[in-house]
């Protein structure tokens, strides 16, 4: 409450300057003082007349962190005492609101119960840049009748200024107000101020601010070790736990949800441990966010850490945990405090939901502890009865120990109902009408999990008393809505109160993120990061009206839930939402047992079909509705299916491209076995379905061979020429690459600013330029092949003894390694970025080596045969091998595989510039020059193939040919 600052208000003058503050003490009633609703007025702060009547407009600063505007409201003045001087008079004003109720998160402060006279407390007021902030201080005595001095702790811009009048002095351990500040010291270097004690506030309006007795029931919360006075009822069970604890050490505490488990155990069992003659230490946890975690650092909190665990003693607490279990770490603990016995409570066990091997592995610990004779650990469990059995059949020691030593919570005698509801409110000096305990009794007689149901109401009356009230008396039960009927009409009453936009929010939050999807009367915990800011928003307000709590985990992550299940179970307004929500509930609950499923190792868990499309479309509807864990969840599987149909249409395609294949190998028709061969590669790329397709091209009389005109092809066909293959080095230089007439005649190789040349004596020379200026190439061997780049920056030299030579130049000629093949080669290239070099040798493999890595092998193909040229694609990501015998292979260097056979009567194999066809020089039909090429890519042939066929394969050839219905073939990228 004192982070929030709810239920400060402040007041403005009728020019919107802040004049300064008050504090809402109740549902209705404000106090602060008369100077501060004169100057509201617009009158003389110290204005002596009677204020009574007169309504003033205030605000809730602090609320504007909730909503876009600090919520208004109107309140009239009903108790006046003037302000006189600055240590004269009551300066005391009481407001009532009027027109509307208070803002929801506006819970009051109520006023203590005496004075004080030291001690810290905090003072709220404006500060530069925000709605609002704290200023520390310290009480000192009563220095007159209606003052009190007060010593600020911090000094420069954040101090009590004039504007503070009228604020709260809050006292932080109890949140109630000891008063509100009059007066500040005018001195820039004075710290003091002086507060209005709050007996001269009840002194000025008794009837409004005489503080009630605070309530002894508890209402939704469970009852904590502090609340072991209150705890009434449970006499019987606990001497029946405290017998169970010093005869075993593990003691599940197994009851349905609503029935005290909790409580019994921290308002029970652990204050009557501690009564006794042996000196307890206690470990109370929750299994958040994980049961390893939250164990480690109640063991570190026990051991005198702080209650934000630094992360290196959790971390140490874990490794114990691990290495020397439950009971070791027990006895380690114990003998840092030098206690005698310790009881770890773990409390709603149900929450350990994870099959980690770590979780397993402290089951297995906990079993260990009930098989100790007296071990000084002792082990208490809360567990709610409907998740009893799934624990109990779990595998090991832990589900047979959990069934031997459970202790179940029994529902709670007439006499036992009777001392909870009676005796609480007695230690008050209040008493119930008979009439209400018999009512309430029988109510819950026989309703184990309606006790929280019978505090609430409880609780609820209590709000109902006025002052010099000391009955409850049955109206109040019947003016609350009754047992069944008042929290439903609390929670209604908070919702109402919202804005339409609010309540919706409030809707989404209990609906996606508070309950259970397969269990909608079972609370979930939610941590801030899976809520919107907005929705986080309106947790924080209703935690403020008690409908929720927040916590922090171990790890550090903010956390929200309901303050009780009992909220679930009786809030018919929520019940009408889950009715509502029944089909995306339905939806969500398949969901969270597939993510249950999947989280416990089961590759199985997958969605598919209806759940997989269903998945999508509510994600689709209703995308704020989808917690990110279940969107990643879906996002995850309609990956999973696609790839999974990706892999079915693949296998399909694959089979039945191999029987469209055998059935054009079987045809009888020549057409009708070409258009079967191109349907088989339309849906497989495989080599062999590459080489039917151009096999029956050939069987028809047609050929994969086209015709076209050199241009766009020059620099791919001069390529060949800065290559020499060993039948040429056997023929001789060609005379259009001689020099003079009786000159040595040379291979010219590269471009007319770097040219290498290389004689019939295998001689090699490079030169640089039209001078003519070069350097001589040493080789102990004569070169018998030889390729180089386009512009003779990377140069392969080959000798007859299968000697590989690799140059690189630049200005000068610099041998960068060489290699000695396996046999000899007949002949080698070089890829336009002088990176790789493939060289095919006569023991019918082609070496593909790095430039880069001195050489290395990086694939040997498959080239039986003998191999007259070598081409790499532009992208030097493929390899043209031709064969003596006018056969084209075409590897993939990625992969190593072979992409595609033709056969053409090559004389030099070439890639155009683009990659998609073979080329070389040849002559149209017409005996006109121009250029021979291949397609390699699968669209292409199939379009030359269809284009030969002049029609496509009939419905009936299909199914004669295949067996089954035509099925439409996917698209093949060219």
């Amino acid at each position: 409450m004192v982070a929030s600052g709810a239920a400060v208000v402040r007041f403005r003058s009728s020019g919107g300057g802040i004049v300064g503050h008050g504090v809402l003490v109740d549902e209705e009633h404000v106090v602060t003082c008369a100077h501060v609703v004169n100057a509201a007025l617009g009158r003389p702060p110290r204005s002596a007349d009677d204020a009574t009547g007169q309504v003033v407009r205030l605000e809730f600063p602090l609320l504007a962190q909730l909503a876009a505007l600090a919520p208004e409201r109107l309140a009239r003045v009903d108790v006046w005492a003037g302000p006189g001087t600055a240590f004269d008079g009551l300066d005391v004003a009481g407001l009532t609101l009027v027109d509307e109720a208070r803002p929801i998160g506006a819970t009051p402060m109520p006023l203590a119960h005496e004075d004080r006279t030291e001690g810290d407390v905090l003072l709220f007021g404006p500060v530069e840049g925000r709605p609002g902030g704290w200023v520390s201080a310290q009480l000192r005595p009563l220095v007159k009748q209606f003052r009190q001095q007060i010593d600020q702790r911090a000094h420069g811009a954040h101090m009590a200024q004039p504007r503070y009048s009228g604020t709260p002095v809050l006292d932080p351990r109890t949140e109630r107000v000891l008063g509100i500040l009059v007066a500040v010291a005018t001195r820039r270097d004075d710290a003091d101020v002086y507060a209005i004690p709050v007996t001269s506030l009840v002194a000025a309006w008794p009837a409004a601010f005489a503080p009630l007795p605070v309530s002894p029931y508890k209402g939704l919360e469970a009852f904590g070790r502090d609340d072991a006075p209150l705890f009434f009822g449970r006499d019987a069970m606990t001497d029946e736990l405290v017998s169970a604890v010093d005869a075993c050490g593990l003691v599940p505490v197994v009851g349905a949800s609503g029935a005290g488990k909790s409580s019994l155990v921290q308002a029970g069992l652990v204050p009557r441990l501690e009564a006794g003659r042996t000196d307890w230490r206690f470990v109370l946890v929750r299994p958040r966010p994980r049961l390893e975690t939250a164990l480690a650092a109640g063991f570190a909190r026990a051991a005198g850490s702080s209650a934000n665990v630094p992360l290196s003693e959790l971390e140490a607490w874990q490794a114990r945990i691990g290495s020397i279990g439950l009971s070791g770490a027990g006895d380690l603990l114990l003998a840092a405090t030098g206690a005698d016995r310790l009881l770890l409570v773990i409390d709603q066990f149900e929450e350990t939901v994870d099959d980690s091997s770590a979780t397993h592995g402290l089951l297995d610990g906990l079993a260990e502890l009930a098989g100790c004779e007296r071990s000084d650990t002792v082990a208490v469990l809360t567990l709610r009865e409907d998740a009893f059995g799934r624990f109990f059949v779990l595998p090991g020691r832990f589900g047979e120990v959990l069934r031997r030593t459970a202790v179940a919570l029994r529902g709670m005698e007439p006499e036992e109902l009777n001392a909870a509801i009676v005796r609480p409110a007695g230690l008050r000096g209040m008493t119930l009408h008979s009439r209400v305990v018999h009512q309430l009794a029988s109510l819950v007689e026989g309703r184990p999990g309606a006790l929280p149901l019978l505090e609430f109401t409880l609780d609820r009356m209590w709000s109902t008393l006025q002052r010099g009230q000391h009955t409850l008396s049955f109206e109040a039960l019947v003016e609350i809505g009754g047992l069944d009927g008042a929290l439903a009409e609390y929670a209604d009453g908070v919702v109402t109160a919202l804005a339409p936009a609010e309540r919706t929010l409030v809707r989404q939050l209990f609906l996606n993120h508070l309950t259970v999807p397969d269990q909608p009367g079972v609370r979930r915990v939610a941590v801030r990061s899976e809520l919107r800011p907005a929705e986080w928003s309106i947790a924080i307000r209703l935690a403020n009206e008690r409908l929720l709590t927040t916590n922090r985990s171990d790890d550090g992550e903010e956390t929200v839930e309901v303050v009780h299940e009992a909220l679930l179970n009786a809030w018919g307004t929520l019940a009408s939402w889950l009715k509502e929500e029944e089909p995306f509930r339905n939806w969500r609950r398949m969901l969270a047992y597939a993510m249950r499923r999947r989280d416990a190792g089961d590759e199985t868990a997958v969605l598919t079909g209806p759940l997989l499309t269903d998945s999508e479309r509510w994600l689709a509807e209703r995308p704020s509705d989808v917690t990110v864990e279940e969107r990643r969840f879906i996002s995850a599987n309609r990956e999973y299916q696609d790839r999974e149909e990706r892999r079915y249409r693949t296998l399909f395609e694959d089979s039945l491209a191999r029987n469209l294949a055998l059935a054009a190998q079987r045809a009888d028709d020549a057409t009708a076995a070409l258009l079967l061969a191109v349907e088989a590669l339309e849906r497989s790329t495989d080599p062999p379905m590459d080489l039917l397709v151009r096999s029956c091209l050939h069987r028809m009389g047609r050929t994969d061979l086209e015709h076209v005109s050199g241009a766009g092809y020059e620099s791919a066909l001069r390529r060949t020429a800065n290559r020499i293959r060993l039948p040429e080095w056997a023929e001789g230089p060609p005379g259009r690459w001689s020099t003079a007439p009786g000159a040595t005649r040379h291979w010219t190789l590269g471009d007319e600013n770097t040219s290498v040349l290389i004689d019939t004596r295998g001689r090699v020379r490079v030169c640089w330029g039209a001078a003519g200026s070069g350097a001589d190439v040493p080789l102990a061997a004569p070169a018998v092949i030889a390729a180089c780049t386009d512009s003779a920056t990377a140069l392969c030299l080959g000798t007859e003894a299968g000697e590989l030579h690799f140059y690189q130049i630049t200005d000068s000629v610099e041998e960068m390694w060489r290699v000695m093949l396996p046999t000899a080669a007949t002949c080698v290239a070089v890829d336009g970025q002088g990176s790789k070099v493939a060289a095919s040798c006569d023991d019918g493999v082609t070496r593909v080596l790095s430039a880069q890595a001195d050489g290395d092998e990086v694939l040997a193909l498959a080239s039986p045969g003998f191999v007259e040229d070598l081409d790499f694609a532009p992208d030097g990501l493929s390899l043209a091998v031709q064969m003596a015998e006018g056969c084209v292979a075409v590897w993939d260097l990625t992969s190593g595989d072979r992409r595609c056979d033709a056969e053409a009567p090559m004389d030099h194999v070439a890639f155009s510039a683009d990659g998609a066809h073979l080329v070389y020089q040849g002559r149209h039909r017409n005996h006109a020059e121009g250029v021979v090429r291949i397609p390699l890519h699968a669209a292409r042939l199939a379009a030359l193939a269809r284009e030969a066929a002049g029609r496509d394969l009939t419905d009936d050839e299909w199914q004669r040919h295949v067996g089954i219905p035509p099925v439409t073939a996917p698209r093949v990228v060219g």
